[in-house]
């Protein structure tokens, strides 16, 4: 049986989304690659969910 490694750049490892909340009261998320939410929301369990999402969409993490 063969074992096969592949290496991934670093660049799809680094999807770590952190969660905010602003002067406002509303909650956003925003990923190092670029991704992130445009408005704010008042839920944050919504907004971890998001992140959580995007960050479990990101194949080989």
């Amino acid at each position: 049986m063969r074992t096969t490694t592949v290496r991934r750049p670093a660049a799809r490892r680094s999807h770590h989304p952190a969660v905010t909340c602003d002067a406002h009261g509303r909650w956003h998320w925003s990923c190092g690659c670029g991704a992130g939410t445009r408005c704010g929301v008042s839920s944050w369990q919504g907004v971890v969910t998001a992140a959580l999402a995007h960050q479990a969409s990101v194949p080989g993490e």
